[in-house]
């Protein structure tokens, strides 16, 4: 459901990008632990980098329960990056690992949700 596809990102020179707005209802146990109020929404910018992407996250909003309580989701910018090969002894916690042209946003969304819910 949150799987993009990114080989013509990939192809492309660095710095190449592409924009996409979503806003859809999540079914329930997509995410186990959260349930879904109201719909997800938000709007990513993927950037191409040498060695794979940046994705830019906007206005993350949606309203949750998570852990037996309520919590409107208002997030701020973020952003991961996404690569082809991981390096353990130079890339941090925060890079993803492309899988056959494909990023998965769903565990990269799933974490901001619940570093939100305790922030609130």
């Amino acid at each position: 459901m949150l799987k993009i596809p990114v080989g013509d990102l990939l192809a492309s020179y660095s710095g190449d990008s592409k924009n996409f707005s979503f806003s859809w209802e999540i079914y329930d146990g997509y995410m186990e632990d959260i349930t879904f109020l109201k719909p997800l929404e938000f709007q990513i910018q993927i950037i191409s980098l040498d060695d794979g992407v940046e994705v830019i996250f906007e206005n993350l909003k949606t309203e949750i329960i998570y852990e037996g309580q309520k919590h409107m989701i208002d997030s701020g910018d973020f952003e991961r990056t996404f690569k082809n090969h991981i390096d353990p002894l130079i890339d941090g916690d925060d890079v993803r690992k492309i899988e056959n042209t494909i990023i998965d946003l769903g565990p990269v969304i799933r974490e901001e949700l619940i570093i939100e819910s305790m922030s609130l």
